[in-house]
């Protein structure tokens, strides 16, 4: 184990220097130069070190523990998710405990239970319905002071007062509407001038691609099977957007029953680049969410709230996975570099 002293005879540096340069609140009166500041952080990370944050917390009567809240579900986006979360929270030295749930019910217990145990800070998704109970719930969290970082609040919007009236708490969300216009665009770029949607009422992503197929000159409505026949006839490629990939999954069949030629006739993309979306024949092009990206940018933005530092909201771009569903190459899983990505 790396502790400080081995850092500062690595350096030739007196203890208390490398001690205040990787102290995340350290004294303002205590100054470290930059350029030795630099030089202390890169030397501690190349030499694996790791803060004691809970024994710090301790000494202060808390608890560095950072509780986590995320949907009930196993798959590449909450997987991701759990990654992200656990390598950036290893490298701060804070301890997680994870719970998982779907329903306002289990929210509400969640925020209870954090209102009884020691923790330094909430990670969190909403639930999937935020009712009044919730709202309550949740503005007695806020109220008590603990940092809140919100993850993909867009998908349920918190209510405003919520979000105007609490400096502790802070969203980081995946731009949808911008993962969606690259779903368009592309779509558009394969000559279709038809583009069709399909899925659950996710307002963004159903906003995003009718505001985008507009602009771009494309007519776009719900999928018709009645319609897609008549404009089969007409020789009129047609694009597919569809809210999650498990829509695609669903149709696929279909469409191969029915005698489309997917990457010619029709082309499909979905939005979330779930593992399945490799392995679908044909291979899906998906706009892929970067879970694991957000997951460690959360856990540093939350950190930062933790000691002090002010934090904004956030937005991560996500980015198109071309694949044989829209004209692309089946993609070589041992091999990433057979994949096109698009920004």
């Amino acid at each position: 184990m790396v502790r400080l002293v081995d850092i500062a005879k690595e350096l030739n540096l007196n203890v208390s220097v490398v001690s205040r340069a990787l102290n995340p609140k350290p004294d303002r009166h205590a100054v470290v130069k930059k350029e030795t500041l630099e030089c202390i952080r890169q030397t501690a990370k190349r030499m694996g070190y790791r803060p004691n944050r809970q024994a710090s917390f301790l000494k202060k009567g808390g608890d560095a523990t950072l509780l986590c809240y995320l949907p009930g579900f196993a798959n590449r986006l909450s997987g991701d998710l759990m990654f992200g979360i656990s390598e950036a929270a290893a490298e701060e030295g804070f301890p997680l405990t994870f719970f998982n749930g779907f329903k306002a019910e289990s929210f509400i217990e969640f925020l209870e239970r954090a209102l009884d145990m020691r923790h330094s800070g909430l990670l969190t998704y909403p639930p999937t319905l935020m009712n009044d109970k919730v709202r309550i719930a949740f503005e007695r969290y806020l109220k008590s002071g603990g940092q809140v970082l919100m993850l993909n609040e867009v998908s349920t919007p918190i209510p405003n007062p919520l979000m105007e009236h609490y400096s502790n708490l802070v969203r980081l969300d995946v731009d949808d509407a911008y993962g969606v216009s690259l779903a368009a665009a592309h779509l558009v770029q394969r000559g279709c001038r038809h583009i069709r949607y399909l899925g659950p009422n996710y307002p963004v992503r159903r906003q995003a691609i009718q505001e985008s197929a507009a602009k771009l000159g494309a007519d776009c409505a719900p999928l018709d099977w009645d319609e897609l026949d008549a404009l089969r006839k007409k020789n009129e490629p047609v694009g597919i957007f569809a809210i999650r990939d498990a829509d695609i999954f669903i149709i696929v069949v279909r469409l191969a029953t029915e005698g489309y030629e997917i990457g010619k006739q029709v082309y499909l993309v979905g939005f979330d680049d779930l593992d399945q979306s490799l392995w679908l024949r044909p291979s899906l092009s998906s706009i892929h969410q970067p879970t694991r990206e957000e997951g460690r940018r959360a856990v540093k933005k939350l950190i930062n709230m933790i000691f002090g530092k002010t934090e904004q909201d956030e937005t991560i771009k996500p980015y198109l996975m071309v694949r044989e569903s829209t004209g692309g190459h089946r993609p070589d899983p041992g091999d990433p570099a057979t994949e096109e990505i698009i920004y």
